[in-house]
């Protein structure tokens, strides 16, 4: 017999601390995206095509200064993304790129390319969004 206690509604279904959880939020802010869309779409659409046609530029020196290991460039570039991101609604992609920046100025070189790995994977959800 179950006891009021024991029921599913009651169970705790949290992941537990240790487990990583899915970022469930969109690649862009999907009330910035909108609010965008609406009061100024000619301005988005440049800003997307501006952010097209410099990022993949920059991830790629981003992605050499990684390879290299050279924190100072990895810091700069990191924390320059991280401020376009942040401006633009892109929340994923402006913590992956603070995360690599902290990375780069703490000196935990064995976390620059798993970090620069996430905040790529980060910037092509971007650009799907800004190409859709």
């Amino acid at each position: 017999m179950t006891e009021p206690n024991d029921s599913p509604a009651s169970a705790d279904t949290s992941p537990p601390a240790d487990c990583p959880t899915a970022d469930t939020r969109p690649p862009i802010n999907d009330a910035w995206l909108m609010r965008m869309r609406t009061t100024k779409p000619e301005f988005l659409a440049r800003l997307f095509e501006v952010f097209l046609e410099d990022e993949p530029k920059r991830m790629t020196t981003l992605g050499d200064a990684v390879c290299r290991g050279d924190r100072e460039l990895v810091r700069y570039l990191a924390h320059s993304i991280k401020g376009a991101a942040a401006t633009l609604g892109m929340e994923r992609l402006r913590d992956a790129a603070r995360e690599l920046e902290h990375a780069a100025r703490d000196g935990q070189a064995e976390a620059l390319a798993v970090q620069y790995a996430l905040m790529l994977e980060e910037m092509e959800k971007v650009f799907e969004v800004m190409r859709g």
